[in-house]
């Protein structure tokens, strides 16, 4: 089987805060993954107390 490379953008792509992606690569039945960029935006005015927002990754792990 041939070596491939996977991009699986899973939410916030192409905007400021909130990204998180996924790249795989290696033969299909062996893959190696990756999470990158992980941002976080600013909360606002509607959420007194929260200073900052991420995103939970605890569905993948």
């Amino acid at each position: 089987m041939k070596e491939e490379l996977l991009f699986c953008p899973l939410g916030g792509s192409g905007e400021i805060g909130m990204n998180m992606n996924l790249f795989a690569y290696g033969k299909p039945d062996n893959q190696k993954w990756i999470m990158v960029d992980i941002g976080v935006t600013f909360a606002d005015d509607s959420l007194p107390g929260i200073d900052l927002i991420y995103p939970d990754p605890g569905f993948i792990i």
